[in-house]
């Protein structure tokens, strides 16, 4: 209790919360340029086979119970996507919002490439 109250007293505790906010805000800025990586990508590249992994992955965000991700295909993908993927995750696990709010046209795009791609939810089977 000491402690806390000297860091009331000092500011230690503001200062600390103020570095936090700072590391969101840039956790945040990453993941805007993350996706906007990963879709240019699927959009510029769309019959590549690092289109429907980016594609799988975004839909493992998005639901991870019926679009599981196997993180071994991110082996698969270019320094740049692969980095793009882990600096939006990274943003994910915060749980601040969803990934589709954050697409270009929202789950629209991801609703299509689900489609396009023939990605089915796994079975539901118990």
């Amino acid at each position: 209790m000491d402690t806390a109250w000297r860091e009331i007293i000092s500011g230690e505790r503001l200062a600390r919360t103020e570095a936090l906010e700072h590391d969101i805000q840039s956790i945040m800025d990453r993941a805007q340029e993350a996706l906007l990586t990963i879709e240019t990508a699927i959009r510029e590249n769309p019959t590549s086979g690092q289109a429907g992994r980016l594609i799988r992955f975004i839909a493992g965000l998005y639901n991870g119970r019926d679009y599981p991700f196997d993180l071994t295909e991110l082996r698969g993908l270019d320094t740049n996507l692969a980095n793009a993927c882990l600096d939006y995750l990274n943003f994910d696990r915060l749980g601040i919002s969803e990934v589709h709010k954050h697409l270009a046209n929202g789950d629209r795009d991801l609703h299509r490439w689900l489609k396009e791609y023939g990605i089915e939810p796994a079975s539901s089977e118990s």
